[in-house]
């Protein structure tokens, strides 16, 4: 699964998109926001739940089997929802493998493959299937690895026992960041410009 370009994906021309916490190709042991634009195949959103998310690491099986309700992201009475969820990659993850439905129509399977640590690179698989059941046998694992994005714009809440939570507790209702679809820095889920995008010299005035 390649990334598209924002304009692509917000215009339907790719179903998914994704944005990782630091900006980096996704990686073990990170944070990855997936985004999903149902248009983009002609899925209906479910009346009750919207679109939900199912998928597993490595296999479908690991921490899949129960779909998970994204999180709505209204764009204005012209644009259809997009929708969201907030995955924290296992350390042994190799890959997400996932789909979407509304209930009644799937779309999947995708393959989002991690960039894994330098020093397990010539690890066998059976390393990281292991490790990776290892990681999600605790109590909640999977919860804390999948989990519905209610306040996505906490991604600088991430205090020492409020991220585990998914920052519930750290409500945050605006999300600040470079709002310039140009720039290097823009911040799909921006909606106040806090003017970190670099000013070109032919900037808009305010």
């Amino acid at each position: 699964l390649s990334l598209p370009t924002w304009a692509e994906f917000e215009l339907g021309r790719a179903p998914v998109y994704w944005k990782t916490s630091n900006g980096l190709p996704p990686s073990s042991g990170e944070g990855l926001t997936l985004f999903y634009n149902p248009a983009a195949r002609k899925m209906a959103p479910n009346e009750v739940f919207g679109v939900a998310f199912n998928g597993g690491f490595n296999q479908p099986i690991m921490c899949g089997g129960e779909p998970r309700q994204m999180t709505l992201q209204v764009r204005g009475s012209a644009d259809p929802p997009i929708y969201t969820i907030r995955i924290r990659v296992p350390q042994h993850a190799m890959s997400l493998i996932f789909s979407f439905t509304n209930g009644s129509e799937w779309d999947g399977p995708y393959t989002l493959k991690f960039k894994v640590p330098k020093q397990w690179q010539n690890k066998p698989l059976s390393f990281f299937n292991e490790g990776l059941a290892d990681e999600l046998n605790r109590e909640g694992a999977c919860d804390q690895a999948i989990y519905p994005d209610e306040n996505i714009a906490i991604t600088s809440c991430t205090i020492d026992g409020f991220y585990e939570e998914g920052g519930d507790r750290c409500k945050l209702e605006i999300a600040s960041g470079c709002m310039d679809p140009n720039s290097d820095l823009y911040d799909p889920l921006a909606i106040v410009d806090d003017g970190s995008c670099p000013m070109p010299m032919d900037s808009d005035s305010e």
